[in-house]
């Protein structure tokens, strides 16, 4: 069969694996917003009949014929981006989805209603040992499939790898070690500073609803258009759903304090990207972002290095005291030292910019430490307080603030940790080459204008899909696959003006 016949049949077969990932999508957006209690078994058993589906797409002759085929092909030889990224897309989940036993995948599929239902039952009670027995079963099943799909890789890096295609566990310790130290470094010249917020303005009370209200408002601004998805505010943990090439769906909760604005500018970060594909891409059905660390950069980006600058507010503070008259009597300086307060706190999500990749190291190495076989599931509690204690200098009171505190574990993100701080990496390392090429970034920002920001994100970034590793997207960016220098330079001049360091 000729190289043309194998490229329609992959391209089929990825259109078809594209219509499962999207039913899926739902599934999961309707687990966290509208699944009754006892409707979850149910769900389970149709979420497993389409798991299997998908996997079958691969099991036939055909795509192990494709496979045989494209193995024999020299990736770089092939000049189409969106032919490449397809050819490259179906060889990794061919192996994957192949090498992973059906029988395991089906007890997976299987458990992990009631493994969520256990993490909430836990966190309502406090107390790890409720879903250890759980995560027990999840971890056992995940490494055993991991195994399956490569047995001569430690399991840990296989599943790394499926969250982070083509990054490898031995660049991410390098770079977190770069990246730990240098946070180290920093958080503790904060600590000797004598400058001081007269109050934290994640503490004022607001109203949630005129809040929602605004924070969709600075969602829509920064570029994210409702008619490629839309809101809803009835899950415990933001997310955005990828539905489709012009549907990316964000989901928050209500509450009633700034965080939610940049909770609403991360999920926006990320819907522009799912939703940015151009059309060769989209028709391809390479939509949808780079799966991973790529796509928390795109959202980090939005929420910090655009949402937590003194330029953004400089537009938007006289916005939000017009709204919020709590904020009627502050001065900018002050509004921008309280938001950017680098202060070591218990929870990932409200974490400042410095300590943040800190919670993220943590359970980055908790992960590989359990899949090592170096630590037991019921240890990781007391091992989760103890690097608490080290890396950020607090331990948690109890389980729900400690080690029950994410819901990746229960909801089938195991292996995608690290994504969040190579996504902070990858922001240094954009950072650099927008300020290249729009020296006036930040002059643009003042005057709330995101067009050339989105049309250089459009150009460079999301226009691809997800044609391209996250490697190879930094690299064709800013000639580096994964530096974490620019990153630690970028937050050492921000914070060492803000404290007068």
């Amino acid at each position: 069969m000729s190289y043309q016949k194998h490229l329609e049949y992959i391209r089929l077969l990825n259109d078809q694996f594209r219509y499962y990932k999207t039913i899926e999508s739902m599934f999961e957006l309707d687990q966290w917003s509208a699944l009754p209690l006892e409707g979850g078994a149910y769900r389970q058993q149709v979420a497993a009949h389409i798991a299997r589906q998908k996997a079958d797409l691969f099991d036939c002759e055909e795509a192990k014929s494709a496979a045989e085929y494209f193995k024999q092909v020299n990736l770089n030889e092939i000049e189409d981006y969106v032919e490449r990224g397809i050819v490259r897309s179906f060889l990794f989940r061919y192996r994957n989805q192949t090498k992973t036993p059906k029988d395991l995948m089906q007890q997976y599929s299987l458990i992990r209603a009631e493994t969520m239902n256990k993490w909430k039952e836990a966190r309502e009670k406090q107390d790890f040992e409720v879903f250890r027995p759980w995560l027990t079963q999840v971890f056992d099943l995940k490494k055993k499939i991991a195994l399956a799909i490569d047995p001569d890789t430690p399991a840990f890096d296989t599943l790394v790898s499926i969250n982070d295609e083509g990054t490898g566990c031995t660049d991410i310790s390098r770079e977190f070690d770069v990246l730990k130290t240098g946070l180290t470094e920093l958080r503790h010249k904060i600590e000797k500073s004598h400058v001081h917020a007269k109050q934290d303005i994640f503490n004022i009370t607001l109203d949630p609803v005129r809040l929602e209200a605004f924070s969709r408002q600075l969602a829509r601004e920064s570029g994210y258009q409702e008619s490629r998805g839309g809101f809803n505010n009835k899950v415990v943990h933001a997310f955005t759903s990828f539905m489709g090439p012009r549907d990316a769906r964000v989901s928050t909760h209500q509450n009633n304090n700034l965080n939610m604005i940049f909770t609403y500018l991360h999920e926006a970060g990320h819907a522009m990207y799912a939703s940015g594909g151009s059309e060769y891409v989209n028709t391809a059905n390479m939509w949808g972002g780079i799966e991973g660390s790529f796509q928390e950069a795109m959202a980090r980006f939005n929420e910090n290095i655009v949402g937590r600058s003194k330029a953004y507010w400089e537009y938007y503070f006289p916005k939000l005291q017009k709204e919020f008259l709590e904020f009627a009597d502050m001065e900018l300086d002050e509004f921008y030292l309280s938001m950017n307060t680098v202060k070591p706190s218990l929870r990932r999500i409200t974490a400042d910019e410095v300590t943040y990749s800190l919670h993220v190291i943590l359970r980055y190495e908790l992960e590989r430490d359990c899949f090592a076989g170096v630590l037991e599931v019921g240890d990781l509690a007391n091992a989760w307080n103890d690097l608490s204690e080290k890396y950020l200098g607090i331990r948690p009171a109890n389980d729900t603030e400690g080690v029950l505190q994410d819901m990746h574990w229960a909801g089938d993100y195991i292996g995608y940790f690290q994504s969040y701080a190579l996504g902070n990496i990858y922001c240094g390392q954009l950072r650099d080459a927008i300020l290249q090429d729009i020296p006036e970034f930040e002059h643009q920002l003042k005057q709330g204008d995101f067009g050339r920001l989105n049309n250089w994100l459009d150009e460079n970034i999301r226009q691809y899909g997800c044609c391209f590793t996250a490697g190879e997207m930094a690299e064709r960016i800013t000639g580096k696959c994964l530096d974490a220098k620019p990153f630690l330079k970028y937050l050492k001049e921000k914070y060492e003006q803000i404290y007068q360091l």
